[in-house]
């Protein structure tokens, strides 16, 4: 009983905050992105560029970083090296890796199948990767709070 009451005292206490980076984040990425669709040879237009794939992964870190920031302010030090700080920098490195892939991919054009076959693997690993460390996050504190359980949270 204690477990959920702590899990929704913090679901209570983070959730709201964390909403509003998730949701102001992405706006003006997709502002760039309509302006890159609109506007003729706006970093050669297109969702799928070097340009808009940089900006979205690096929109998703800079997002990771704000919630570092305020999850460490709220919780537990040692808490939050346990177990925040390592999914947050999985999900970083997971950010990361697939620019570089479509860099590579882009820059050796004859490798551009493999380097995409790398991303869909990459995402993939990188997924079970942090939903391991979600359930070991769980094991050393039962009152955990994913981003899923956050991102679905309504206040009632």
């Amino acid at each position: 009983m204690n477990t959920l009451l702590e899990k929704n005292t913090r679901l209570n206490l983070l959730g709201p905050p964390l909403k509003k980076i998730q949701h102001l984040i992405p706006i003006p990425v997709l502002v760039l992105a309509v302006i890159g669709w609109f506007i003729p040879d706006f970093w050669e237009t297109g969702l799928f560029t070097l340009f808009s794939i940089t900006v979205l992964c690096l929109g998703g870190v800079v997002r990771e970083i704000m919630r570092l920031r305020i999850l460490k302010q709220r919780l537990p030090a040692e808490l939050y090296q346990q177990t925040v700080l390592r999914v947050s920098r999985a999900s970083m490195i997971g950010y990361f890796v697939p620019v570089l892939l479509f860099y590579a991919g882009d820059l050796f054009p004859q490798y551009s199948g493999v380097a995409f076959a790398m991303i869909l693997i990459w995402v993939l690993v990188i997924t079970l990767f942090v939903s391991k460390l979600n359930a070991t996050a769980k094991q050393l504190d039962p009152a955990f709070v994913t981003m899923r359980e956050i991102e679905q949270y309504r206040k009632k």
